[in-house]
């Protein structure tokens, strides 16, 4: 494959990449729905870890009985 046809694929990719967030920019500076800054809009840790099911038990070991016996 020649170099400038490499070339014009990335400047394609990235102009296509940089067009995307600057619409989505726009979108949410103008206060429409958009996709940019979607998981902090909820808070990251908003979904949290799944909660244990009744069928599972997560017991805690303290740190003594961690290391080999001798």
């Amino acid at each position: 494959m020649p170099i400038w046809l490499q070339n014009l694929l990335v400047v394609l990719a990235v102009a296509i990449c940089a067009g995307f967030l600057l619409r989505q920019a726009w979108l949410a500076l103008a206060g429409k729905p958009s996709k940019l800054g979607s998981c902090c809009a909820k808070g990251c840790g908003a979904y949290g870890p799944p909660k244990p099911g009744p069928g599972e038990r997560i017991d805690f070991l303290p740190a003594e009985m961690l290391g080999r016996k001798k």
